[in-house]
This record gives structure tokens, sequence and C-alpha cells, in this order.
């Protein structure tokens, strides 16, 4: 006659703990589902942080005279391009801020401006339909504004960018700039600062557009995914990498007619420009 045992629950629990090698008050994933834990797993997810505010990501990029892009070089210096005067003659600028109605931006008025005695634009005037024109180009697009009173840098959100020296940029190198181009051609300017994410081009990448020179000028392409370009409003825009400003937006490759993603974006080599930078403003 055989005789029968009943173990307890929990001593079974006890039992397949011993055997697994785990005390028994340890809840594992393979003796919870044994035992019928009733509760989840927790699984720790690493979340990464937000990205800075464009403006604090490009601390030393300015609107400038309401159509263009800046760059801060000193507190009373501002690095822009030479045909952003065509239009409108750059009377004051903006910065500190992400958006072109926060009262928190600091604007300040213009007291000089110094043109490049280099510099040259094609028919900007002209109808470009009309005239089969799908670019326009510009030699030596630099202007730089003296200010009126002094930015007050505060190492974050106004800071004024060094100078590159570089004769040549190195092909593949991250560069990036911020502006408030419009997003459409011909669109007007948006009111919240959008940052670019850029690389350098070899010279000979840019060699089939006509009006290129690599004598005072940087070609460079939008980084995938975005492939991201410029638009009007994006003109005078510095061109950063590691806090120094290499260039500045001038032109873009069939800018007449449309901005879109992929484009080839020309910039003014600041380094060629450098010994007049240096004239003008002592710096």
């Amino acid at each position: 006659m055989s005789t029968s045992w009943r173990v307890p629950l929990f001593a079974v629990a006890i039992l397949l703990a011993c055997a697994s090698g785990h005390p028994a008050s340890e809840v594992t994933e393979d003796s919870g589902n044994r035992a019928g834990a009733d509760r989840p797993l927790v699984k720790e997810v690493n979340v990464p942080p937000s990205p800075p505010p464009v403006n604090e990501q490009y601390p030393s990029a300015v609107l400038f005279g309401r159509t263009c892009g800046g760059t801060i070089i000193s507190p009373t210096w501002i690095l822009t391009a030479a045909h952003c005067t065509l239009f409108t003659g750059g009377r004051d600028v903006l910065a500190g801020t992400n958006n072109t109605e926060n009262e928190t931006g600091v604007r300040v008025r213009v007291k000089r401006l110094f043109i490049h005695p280099k510099f040259t634009v094609g028919p900007y005037w002209l109808d470009a339909e009309q005239y089969g024109i799908k670019q326009v180009g510009a030699r030596w697009d630099f202007l730089l504004a003296e200010l009126k009173e002094p930015l007050p840098l505060n190492g974050k959100t106004i800071v004024a960018a060094r100078l590159d020296d570089r004769a040549r940029i190195p092909a593949g190198e991250d560069v990036g700039y911020a502006g408030y181009g419009a997003a459409v051609h011909g669109d007007t300017m948006r009111e919240d600062m959008h940052g670019m994410d850029l690389e350098v081009l070899d010279d000979s990448e840019c060699s089939s557009l006509i009006e290129f020179d690599k004598t005072d000028m940087v070609c460079t392409k939008g980084r995938p995914p975005r492939f991201d370009s410029a638009c009007n409003g994006d003109s005078g825009s510095g061109l950063i990498s590691s806090g120094s400003i290499i260039g500045v937006a001038s032109w873009v490759e069939d800018d007449s007619t449309t901005c879109s993603p992929g484009k080839r974006v020309i910039f003014s080599r600041v380094s060629a420009a450098r010994d007049w930078i240096r004239q003008v403003t002592k710096i």
C-alpha cells in the first residue's frame, strides 16, 4: 500500500529556488513565470536628453537687417554678406533669441557698414524666369557691421565666434549654420531660428557650378537624412565649425528658382578675407 505526500505550494517554491541556485526571496524572469508572480518585470529605458535650443547651439548667430543672417565676431562687430545691403541697408541686429518676436532678444542699431572692396554680384534685379537665370553668384561676399552699442556677451546665447584662418577646409568636415530663411522659395522669412547640418565638399564636387571659385568660396551640402540646404533669408548666416566661423552664406545652387533639399550651398570663405577683417576691426 503506497503512501501519498502532499507538499504545500510555498515549499515547492523553496525547492525550485534551491534547485535553480537563486534565493527563495529573489524573483527572476524564470522563477516568476513558474510561480505565477503577479508583478511585471520593469526594464530601464535610457531616454536621450533633448537638444538645446538652436540659439544655444549657434550662440553667435543673429538676424541682420531683418532680412539676413549674421555672426557676432566681437561685442561691436557683425560679419555678414555684402549682398544683404542691396535692398535693406541693414539697420539693426537681433541677438540672443530663437524667435524674431521674442522680447528676450537683444536688438542693437548699426553704426557703420564696410563692404569688401572686391565684392561683385550677379544680376539679382533681373527676372530669373524671363532671362533663364538659375542662380546668381557673388564674389568676396563680405560685409562688416559696426554696432552703436556693444552686445552683452553672456557665454550662452550671445557669444562671439572665432575667426577661422585655414586656407582650405577639409572635405567631409561637419559644419552647420543657423538662420531665419524661408522654407519655400519666394516665401517670407520664418519667425523661428532653424539650424542646418552640412558637410564641406571637395572643390572638385562644385566645379560644375559656373560661379564657383575656390579662391574665396567654400562649397557645402546637407548631411543625411535631411540633406539641408538654404533659402532666401539665410544669406549672411555664418558657417560654424566648433565655435569658429569659416564661411558666410552667399548663394545656393539653382537659388533663383527653387529651394530644395540637397542643393549645394556656397559660402564666402572667411580666411580669404582675414587680412581685410583684421584691418577694419582690429580683431
